[in-house]
């Protein structure tokens, strides 16, 4: 077997899944394959049913999949217990499951996706991941009080959202809450801009501290998040808004007095 390397494995960061290609096998005497080989595309959807299976298995009775570690926010001021639920995680499952309903038509995947609406519906101080900011719902991806309203996170639920809504047996209340959600991304987004780059929540909202700046790495995710819903919406605000925040990634600053 010859491996073609693309960097020295010595270096920062060491070898990554691509990093290595199999140039040829060669054997000598006799060889027998004791796993059967499969097809790419064929491999790859029995590990995303596998994945898929996960999420029907591992849910619990609120619908969601609780996180099993304790989670502090702005230097211990706001604690998560373990079994927190998280709007990013309920967004990225209900993306799952509607793929895998998509693929399968298995009933099974759409009502566990319908079962985890429910903690979009509960407010984060009962357990869900709803908070409210001057009487618009966000979906916070830390659910606590106060909120941090992370955008990210909040962006994320609502394409998992979208997804759902895609089924037309199932997706309705997906649908009312993706609609909801967009309206106060809407309404809160010129919140993140700091006319040289973006925030990453709100927290001095309701701590009070200084602005909890977004680095360029998660400033880049916002940006693409932005892109990613306007062509669900086609909504030129976002695309308006993510052109923007490209310019800032770039060195341009909005205008000063």
């Amino acid at each position: 077997m010859l491996p073609q390397s693309r960097k020295d494995s010595s270096q920062p960061g060491g070898l990554k899944i691509g990093d290595i290609r199999l140039m040829y096998l060669q054997f000598s005497g006799n060889s027998e394959i004791q796993r059967p080989i499969l097809q790419l595309t064929k491999a790859h959807s029995e590990m995303f049913l596998a994945t898929s299976e996960w999420f029907i298995k591992n849910q619990n009775d609120q619908g969601g999949w609780a996180v099993p570690v304790k989670r502090s926010i702005a230097e211990n001021k706001l604690i998560l217990p373990v079994g927190w639920h998280s709007a990013m995680a309920q967004g990225h499952g209900l993306s799952v499951l509607t793929r895998a309903y998509h693929l399968t038509k298995d009933s099974r995947f759409a009502k566990a996706a319908a079962k985890s609406l429910n903690l979009f519906n509960l407010s984060a101080k009962d357990g869900g991941v709803k908070n409210q900011l001057f009487g618009y719902d966000w979906f916070e991806e830390y659910p606590t009080t106060p909120g941090t309203y992370v955008l990210n996170g909040f962006m994320y639920s609502l394409i998992g959202l979208y997804d759902f809504s895609t089924i037309k047996e199932y997706g309705n209340e997906s649908k009312v809450l993706f609609e909801n959600g967009l309206n106060s991304l809407r309404t809160f987004l010129p919140l993140y801009d700091t006319g040289s780059g973006s925030v990453y929540d709100l927290r001095h909202l309701g701590l009070k501290s200084s602005p909890n700046i977004a680095r360029w790495d998660y400033h880049a995710v916002h940006i693409y998040l932005l892109k990613w819903l306007h062509t669900i919406t086609n909504d030129s605000f976002f695309n308006e808004v993510a052109d923007r925040w490209i310019g800032y990634a770039q060195g341009k600053k909005a205008k000063h007095n």
